[in-house]
């Protein structure tokens, strides 16, 4: 059943809402790591270019197009993406719609393939202290092994002013490569994107991201080593609907569970978390659609020394 204005009001915090969503009645309850992960195996996806990597989790289904939210930095450049799914399927991705003024973007597929969609939470639910997961694929050291992370962490502060939106700080280890991994609170659901990792190094930020010394000091100030940063889901749903996105979108509005859940991964890696050779599996693309279509809309495109920085955390 689909509601177009009060649920979505509640959840995103506005008073006007475009957006379509459906109402998920299932209570929220708190789950064991491992029941939290096995949520996260089916949506994270490995957005795959040329140039580089990011990640990305599935929020939507219709007919055979699949939406994936993801970080904007990931899909940046203009390269030849592909998404690759929990099945180690590729497929080429068609659309991205950036939304306005933060570091988020919504990227199409299309499959036949029937894939879980990622539940939403109210991320105001998502307080200091509660636990938080985060899932991506970090790039590989000097093998074409990829294997998916799933790190657990709680939430530490929140940022007054956002950053291109990252305003949720968490004590998750994350590396290069998750950015654009979804962030789940204890229940299994959706409250954030993951992608600003952090640093101290002034000179480092002026070497990759071609700042000046004064910004990158400025920016170096602004984030504290050993945190990491998302953009709260609830961000996401408003802009979403002021740019009237037509979202078929599993939101839950139960209460976030508040107990503290440890995940301890195992020593070796779940088969199911890896790609022996991601060359491999892109070449077996679907090449039915071999076209990308960069949506703006009324976006804003001037460059700025944030979006320079958000891609060295790529």
């Amino acid at each position: 059943m689909k509601y177009q204005d009060n649920l979505a009001a509640i959840l995103a915090g506005t008073t006007v809402v475009s957006a379509i969503v459906i109402m998920q009645p299932v209570a929220a309850f708190a789950m064991t790591g491992e029941e939290i992960n096995n949520i996260a195996r089916e949506v994270t996806v490995l957005i795959k270019g040329e140039q580089g990597h990011g990640s990305g989790v599935i929020i939507s289904q219709e007919n055979n197009t699949y939406h994936v939210l993801t970080a904007y930095h990931v899909v940046a450049q203009r390269d030849n993406y592909k998404v690759v799914t929990a099945d180690k399927k590729a497929y080429q991705l068609t659309k991205i719609t950036r939304l306005p003024n933060v570091d988020m973007a919504v990227v199409q597929f299309s499959s036949n393939q029937n894939y879980k969609v990622a539940k939403i939470a109210n991320s105001q639910q998502a307080v200091v202290g509660n636990s938080v997961f985060i899932s991506g694929w970090p790039a590989p050291g000097s093998t074409k092994q990829l294997v998916r992370q799933f790190t657990s962490g709680q939430i530490s502060g929140t940022l007054d002013q956002p950053i291109e939106g990252y305003q949720m700080i968490y004590t998750n280890v994350t590396r290069k490569g998750m950015s654009g991994g979804p962030v789940f609170d204890g229940g299994g659901r959706v409250v954030g994107i993951h992608g600003l990792g952090d640093t101290e190094d002034p000179d480092l930020l002026t070497r990759q991201g071609q700042l000046s010394p004064d910004t990158a000091q400025n920016i170096a100030s602004l984030i504290k080593p050993g945190f990491n940063y998302a953009i709260p889901i609830n961000t996401f749903l408003t802009l979403a609907a002021q740019q009237k996105l037509d979202l078929a979108l599993k939101l839950d509005s139960q209460k976030a569970p508040n107990t503290a859940v440890a995940y301890t991964p195992s020593a070796q890696p779940d088969s199911r978390d890896v790609i022996d050779d991601v060359n491999n599996v892109l070449a077996d693309v679907n090449q039915g659609i071999n076209v990308i279509n960069q949506t703006t809309g009324t976006i804003n495109e001037g460059t700025n020394a944030i979006n320079r920085l958000l891609n060295i955390f790529r």
